[in-house]
């Protein structure tokens, strides 16, 4: 099992040192989390805190994740990176093909989609995107999005993408890992067919009972053999809990973003967030 650090919700003038130190302590790698803005009036559940309140302010720094692993990836050799989760329905898949992609060759294929659907109905509307389709475009726009990283001429005819034979360079030289985030069976069922799944923070429960779900649904599509990542957090990431989820077949398990006790957006100071990886990587990365 590989340990990660997640930067979602942190300053972005601290992400270059926090990338590099996360390498030098032996870091598989990072994650970064997507919001296009934040309202200032939520009234929306958010589904993956303990008390369904989203945990950032509204100052709270949500870089593109492309721009910003691309630039990461400049300051780092080996250093892979995530995002926990890319809103992907939000997008069109020709901008998001196109964005990824060169983040991707930019980084020498270190990069890792974590796709969801989205949770925030209100975000949707901003941009003019069908809320309730949502799961249905997203499996068709990874289904454009990996014949556009083909680099090679493709058309499409779907239920929301039509295109004759046309060309996105540069391609993809070795397949994009997807994982897909989410607790629905629809989620479950996406990630089956496609790398791996992502999940938020969890309590050892809820862990025993998704990996084994993950599990079974790999197996009933026939793929049980074949290689598949479950990428999770932990509310206690204790020594008896980490072991146990390596034994379940959890295979990354990401840090929380130095959250404070309630969970919310850190206000940690850098050198703060510095001493804790090496607390951290002094037990588990040695």
């Amino acid at each position: 099992m590989k340990h990660w650090q997640c930067i979602a919700m942190l300053d972005m003038d601290e992400l270059p040192t926090l990338a590099r130190h996360a390498e030098d302590l032996g870091f598989e790698g990072v994650s970064l989390g997507e919001h296009l803005i934040t309202f200032s009036e939520q009234y929306e559940d958010y589904a993956y805190s303990k008390n369904n309140m989203i945990r950032w302010y509204p100052e709270t720094h949500w870089p593109d994740p492309w721009v910003q692993i691309a630039a990461l990836a400049q300051v780092t050799e080996r250093l892979r990176f995530l995002t926990s989760v890319y809103v992907l329905p939000l997008h069109t898949p020709f901008d998001v093909a196109k964005s990824i992609s060169t983040a991707a060759n930019i980084s020498r294929g270190r990069v890792i989609l974590g796709a969801g659907i989205g949770w925030q109905k209100s975000e949707f509307e901003l941009v003019g995107q069908d809320f309730h389709t949502r799961g249905r475009r997203c499996d068709e726009m990874l289904e454009v999005m990996q014949k556009l990283w083909s680099g090679e001429p493709v058309s499409h005819q779907g239920e929301f993408y039509r295109f004759p034979s046309l060309q996105m360079s540069p391609g993809l030289a070795e397949p994009l890992p997807i994982y897909i985030g989410g607790f629905s069976e629809a989620a479950i069922k996406r990630a089956a067919r496609h790398d791996g799944w992502i999940g938020g923070q969890h309590e050892m429960a809820e862990v025993e009972a998704l990996v084994p779900q993950l599990l079974a649904e790999r197996s009933r599509q026939g793929r049980a053999d074949d290689p598949f990542d479950i990428c999770l957090g932990l509310y206690d990431p204790s020594p008896e809990n980490i072991a146990r989820c390596e034994a379940l077949g959890v295979s990354k398990l990401y840090r929380e973003a130095f959250c404070d006790a309630n969970g919310m957006a850190s206000r940690m100071t850098l050198e703060e967030k510095l001493r804790d990886m090496e607390a951290f990587a002094s037990r588990h990365l040695t």
